[in-house]
This record gives structure tokens, sequence and C-alpha cells, in this order.
């Protein structure tokens, strides 16, 4: 969650999902005629990867364009990277390895026939942004806009079929980017929140609070969660919140206070009060919808489903998929809902530690259905 949200629920649990597996509504490809070359699942090309720096106002943008290495024109796809000061590649200063699944995302697709840009967001990598006062939910919509506007500027991309995906709260951002610009070929949801994020953030730390490893009576955690949620209201209402008062647990006062501050509340709030899936509903393009059957953040059926619902009535071309085994980073995860909660601090650890790799089923099913929608 952007620089206001950095300590938010990367390590609290939620629900566990009910959904394993994929669901599937009919979907069409685009009649408009081609004008470049597809995205082939049946090909593997060798692929480069360079920086750039794509315009934005009065500076640029630091960000890896991965492209195939035979000549396109190709498809193209704008990766928004999620919560906190996760940069490009989805690497995050917090966690000590460096094997982000934005970067091994990227060179997947582009081996199949498709152009990759990702960037570090405001305030993150090599990307001040803002100054911090000046950072809203805007920032990340207008770097979204401008990072398709260079992608379709190059001789090498289709412009009429670049794609835009957010991962995690990049789907937030991927959600107005697309709704702001119009044009895009089709909207993939990788692991994004469907509620109000504010009640995810609810319902995990209250998972917490109630996990007998907490160390607290029955009494002691409804007493907290009660006083959490009464918190949280005041503040989605614009009151003043005390943090001592919100909990009395230290950790829990430090997460409310880095929401709560003064210098960043109106993004905290906005980020908070988001509904993806009232959204989502705007959207005239294609959307796929991924959630990881193996993610302890965001749950595939209240989230995932939830996105799915909001476009299922037979105007909307929707693909939602499940991946069994993947975990909310899109990661192949051979461990079980029991064994990831019972260490959460090893699973944050793990997201991006070296010899992880994607989990392949839901690499080719994304890719499948990239292929269908660039025809």
């Amino acid at each position: 969650m952007s620089r206001a949200l950095a300590l938010v629920v990367l390590l609290v649990a939620c629900d566990q999902p009910k959904l394993v597996g994929t669901t599937t509504t009919p979907s069409s490809t685009s009649s408009a005629p081609m004008t470049g070359k597809p995205m082939d699942p049946h090909i593997s090309m060798a692929t480069l990867s360079t920086e750039v720096e794509f315009a934005l106002g009065k500076g640029g943008v630091p960000a890896t364009l991965t492209i195939p290495k035979d000549d396109g024109p190709w498809p193209a796809l704008v990766l928004m990277a999620g919560s906190g000061p996760t940069d490009r590649n989805w690497n995050n200063p917090l966690l000590a390895a460096r094997n982000g699944s934005g970067k091994l995302l990227a060179e997947a697709l582009a081996k199949h026939g498709m152009v990759v840009l990702r960037f570090d967001k405001a305030g993150t990598g090599k990307n001040p942004g803002p100054p911090l006062a000046d950072l809203t939910l805007d920032t990340y919509r207008d770097e979204g806009l401008a990072a398709l506007a260079y992608l379709r500027s190059r001789p090498d991309v289709r412009a009429d079929r670049v794609f835009l995906a957010g991962h995690s709260e990049g789907g937030i951002h991927a959600t107005r980017t697309a709704l702001a610009d119009g044009k895009v070929a089709g909207v993939i949801y990788l692991s994004a929140a469907g509620r109000p994020m504010v009640d995810i953030v609810l319902d995990q730390l209250e998972s917490q609070l109630r996990n007998p490893a907490a160390g607290l009576s029955e009494a002691d955690a409804k007493a907290e969660v009660t006083s959490l949620r009464a918190a949280f209201a005041d503040f989605a209402a614009g009151k003043p919140v005390d943090p001592t008062k919100a909990s009395k647990l230290v950790p829990i006062q430090q997460l409310v206070a880095a929401i709560v501050n003064p210098a960043t509340e109106k993004l905290s709030r906005a980020l908070l009060l988001f509904d993806t899936a009232a959204e989502i509903a705007k959207l005239t393009v294609p959307v796929f919808i991924f959630g990881g059957g193996k993610d302890v953040q965001v749950d595939p059926e209240l989230d995932g489903r939830r996105l799915e619902r909001a476009l299922h009535d037979g105007k909307h071309d929707v693909r939602f998929y499940v991946g069994r085994d993947a975990d909310h980073v899109l990661k192949h995860e051979t461990k079980t809902q029991a064994e990831l909660r019972a260490n959460l601090v090893e699973v944050q650890a793990n997201y991006n530690a070296e010899g992880r790799s994607l989990d392949e089923p839901t690499l080719k099913a994304l890719v499948d259905w990239l292929a269908a929608k660039s025809r």
C-alpha cells in the first residue's frame, strides 16, 4: 500500500479460501483487424530487457522494458506493482531476497510475444515521486497513463492491443488508469482486493488477534477488535483517531499511527475506502481475474469472486482463474494453508526467495488469455 501504508497487512492472516479451481465465463475475441503479431503460447523467443524512462509532466519515470527479440509489432502490457515500497520487479527493501515476481512475469510473457513495461511507482526504487504531501491516488493513475502512452508510441508495439495489469493494491491503480484511459485492450487483476482494503485490514487483524498464538483471552481479543473497528470507522468518516486508544498492543498502535498520519491520511483514506468491485463494472473491455489458492493475504473467494460477480451480468467478458498452488505473488507453493499460516514471517521472507518460480498453471492461463485477446 504505497508509502502511507507501507506497514499494513503483509503479515496478518485472512480467512482460509473456500474456493480452489477455475471458473470461466464465456469470452470472445475482438473483431478489430490485426495490425501486427498476436501473442502465441506455443512459441518461446529470446527476450531483451532494457532500462528506459518515460515522460511524466516535467520529469520521467524509471522503468524496464522487456521485449521479444523477434520483429514485431507485438501486443504490450503495463505492469503496475502492489503495496508498500514494492519496486518494478516486485522486490521490497523490507525483504532480503531479490527474486521478484514482476521481473519473472515480464520475462515469461515476453518470450511468447508480449512487450512488457514495468516501472518504479512513486516513492519506490529509483522514482522519488512528488513530495509526500502531494502524493495522491491520481499520482499512480497518471503514472499508469504515461506508461500506456509510452508503449503506444513505440513502433514495436501494437497500439490497438495494449493491456494493463495490477498486482494486489495495483488493482486499484489499474482500475482508475483504465477508466481514465478508455483505450486499453483489457485489464488483468493479479491477487487484487475485491473488497475495500479497510475490510481486508480489519478481517486480517481480527483473525490474527483471535489466533491462540496471539496469547489473548477471548474477551481481550473481542475488545481489541471492537476498538479497532470503531477507530477505523472514525478514520473513514474523517474524524481524529488516537492510536493508543485504538489498541492496547504496541505493534497495532504503530500500524494505526502510520495509517492516520496527518501527512498522508488523505491518501491512506482513499486507498482504504476504494471499492474496486464497484468501479470495475464501469469497464467495457475484457477482464482477467487471478486469485491464489495459497494466498494468505487476499482471499480468492471473498475478493476475486466479488470482482467476478461485479462483471458477471452477460455484458462483460470476464475470466476468473484460481491457481490452486499459487501464492500472493504468483509463485508455486507446495505447503498447505495451515502450514503457511503457522509461520507468516516465513511466508513473507520466502516471497522472493532464490529458486522459487512462478506457478506454471497460472502462467499458462494468463498467457492463453492474452493470446486470445491479442488476435
